[in-house]
């Protein structure tokens, strides 16, 4: 008779089992299209913020581009290509949307600039659903220091992410957004959209939308392919975000980029 038995804590645990099965079997079916369209990512938003204290602080090319690589949470790589253009530097970030892990004008998608001018100053923009990002900040970093004195040779300067480089990055951003910094990293994204939601307003909204056609036709390749399911995207750490509320709903949120489901028991 004692096999035949079950506890209260028995019953408890076997109807929570039944309870979580809809949502265990809606996670193992993988995000929704809309849900990963939702994400920072899929629209190829970053935070500049962020991007330009990297770029202070790198003391080469290759260190920014892992900084920034920190930074994104999109599932394509971030490349740089900088360059002497004329009596100018030109240092540009765009995500890698066909994996090819070299820059093409035709596929891939620009995420910013950064432009040193004949007046010493650095001016800072972004592009597309980051149209709304202008910035500008004085001379003196030991990165574009740098790429000044390489300007001097008779090839001018030029630097672009090398394509043996491109696996070595992703092992390295695969590694880094399984630990705590990069959950740190994402709410200082989020901080970042709700800063820029307010400061520039109708701008910032604007853009959320004003996506490339490069990008465009990388986001239908997603939907008809399926692809976006397996997005980093939409599976970060969920404490990135604010904290979970018990409504027993699932859902993505836009402006911050990250899906949220809630695994608590409705309100009573």
């Amino acid at each position: 008779m004692a096999d035949k038995r079950f506890s209260k804590w028995t019953a408890v645990s076997l109807g929570g089992v039944v309870a979580a099965a809809p949502l265990i079997a809606a996670c193992g079916s993988g995000a929704s299209y809309d849900n990963w369209a939702a994400t920072d990512g899929a629209a190829g938003r970053i935070n500049l913020d962020d991007v330009q204290e990297a770029f202070k602080d790198s003391k080469s090319a290759t260190e920014f581009e892992e900084k920034v690589n920190k930074i994104y949470e999109g599932d394509g790589l971030v490349l740089i290509r900088a360059k002497q253009d004329g009596e100018n530097l030109t240092l540009e970030g765009w995500e890698d949307l066909s994996g090819n892990n070299e820059i093409d004008d035709e596929l891939d998608d620009q995420l910013f600039s950064i432009v040193q001018s004949t007046g010493k100053e650095y001016n800072m923009r972004g592009y597309h659903g980051n149209g709304y990002y202008r910035s500008s900040f004085g001379a003196g970093n030991f990165l574009f220091t740098y790429m000044l004195i390489s300007a001097m040779s008779p090839r001018g300067y030029y630097y672009s992410t090398p394509i043996s480089r491109g696996s070595t990055m992703r092992n390295q951003r695969s590694r880094y957004r399984q630990s705590s910094a990069y959950s740190r990293q994402a709410q200082r994204n989020s901080n970042f959209n709700r800063k820029q939601a307010s400061f520039a307003g109708s701008r910032y909204q604007q853009a959320r939308s004003n996506v490339s056609s490069n990008r465009q036709t990388y986001q239908q390749t997603q939907k008809t392919s399926g692809a976006f399911k397996k997005s980093s995207a939409v599976s970060r750490t969920r404490s990135s975000r604010s904290s979970f509320r018990s409504s027993g709903r699932s859902g993505a949120r836009g402006g911050g980029g990250a899906m949220r489901i809630n695994t608590g028991r409705r309100p009573g």
